[in-house]
């Protein structure tokens, strides 16, 4: 008869750790960045938002190093830290801080941009807890910062007259800048979509510009019209372009190489100081333009969803951040309709004598 081995001996069921290697807490931060990285790149998300997410991530692991070292894995991570994290970019933080020539002393980092890297940490948390790789989401209670909303300050008919003016048009970037201008005022592109065009997408039987969906924000293909003026300034500036170089791009750098918005960005300030815009009271960028034709649009008439489908606005409450009443017709208005008025105690009496 054969003798048990495992008689007499204690068994081990659980490890002295108590925990698995599937729980939570044993992935590392990097090794959890990566899984979530590599899952969105999967999802085909836009180039420029696996890179924010990549600088929204280095941000926070400067920070989390150097305030919680002892931090090492992604379930480690919990509600209080977060919102501490929170806290260091609302009140402690430094507007450019570690880029020297940049660095703005006692300006703090906007609300909008606290709530751009809070809304990603929340994306990375929700996709660790979906993987159980967290027992529950830290960022679900978090809320964003509350922010003031404040009129936009709009570029008006003189100072877009003058920016346009005020461009060489002698000289190729010149008149290309001319050109953008004036597609940008005409159309409300936002100047990434303008800078990709190719002569492809000018529909000229249709007047107008044909935006296939990887051209898109929401990935869908958008019509959108250009004045006959615009469409010859376009036609003009892709025969120069074929005069000097081969490319089918529509707005190029003086060697060739297609204009980047940077580049755009910085002659659009020169044109505004040459002409005297006060760049702090008006700040003076591509996305103005968006701002001009989108007001102006409505201002004149245009109805609002028109207009959101031409500038490819998600949202309905986007668009309607542009409408924009009248002060003289909202004086009048409130002149003939006061409770006042029907008192015929509006006007101011002279005083007798």
């Amino acid at each position: 008869m054969s003798i048990d081995p495992r008689k007499g001996k204690a068994v081990t069921a659980k490890r002295r750790n108590g925990r698995s290697e599937k729980g939570a807490g044993f992935i590392g931060l990097e090794l959890g960045f990566d899984l979530f990285y590599n899952a969105k790149r999967a999802e085909k998300l836009r180039t420029r938002t696996l890179e924010d997410y990549q600088s929204y991530w280095r941000y926070f692991r400067e920070w989390l190093t150097e305030s919680h070292s002892e931090i090492s894995g992604v379930g480690q991570l919990d509600t209080a830290i977060l919102r501490e994290y929170m806290n260091y970019m609302s009140y402690e933080r430094t507007k450019y801080e570690g880029v020297e020539e940049r660095r703005v002393e006692g300006c703090n980092l906007s609300p909008v941009t606290v709530a751009s890297r809070l809304r990603a940490l929340k994306t990375m948390c929700k996709f660790w807890t979906s993987e159980g790789l967290m027992s529950e989401d830290p960022a679900e209670k978090l809320k964003s910062p509350r922010k003031d909303t404040e009129e936009k300050s709009v570029i008006v008919d003189e100072q877009l007259r003058a920016l346009i003016e005020v461009a060489d048009v002698d000289t190729f970037a010149g008149f290309r800048d001319r050109t953008l201008m004036l597609l940008l005022a005409d159309t409300g592109l936002r100047i990434n979509e303008a800078l990709r065009l190719e002569s492809v997408h000018l529909d000229i039987a249709s007047r107008c510009i044909r935006l296939p969906g990887h051209m898109n924000k929401n990935r869908k293909p958008r019509i959108v019209p250009v004045s006959a003026s615009v469409l010859r300034e376009l036609i003009k500036l892709m025969e120069e372009n074929r005069a000097y170089f081969d490319t089918d791009f529509i707005f190029l750098a003086n060697y060739g190489d297609p204009l980047k918005a940077d580049q755009f960005r910085k002659r659009l300030s020169q044109y505004a100081d040459k002409v005297g815009i006060d760049r702090k009271v008006t700040p003076v960028s591509p996305h103005r333009f968006r701002d001009y034709f989108c007001t102006n649009y409505l201002l004149n008439g245009g109805d609002l969803f028109t207009l959101q489908r031409i500038v490819a606005h998600a949202d309905i409450k986007t668009t309607q951040g542009y409408v924009k009443v009248n002060e003289g017709a909202m004086r009048d208005s409130h002149a003939q309709y006061s409770p006042l008025s029907r008192l015929g105690m509006s006007r101011v009496r002279k005083r007798r004598q």
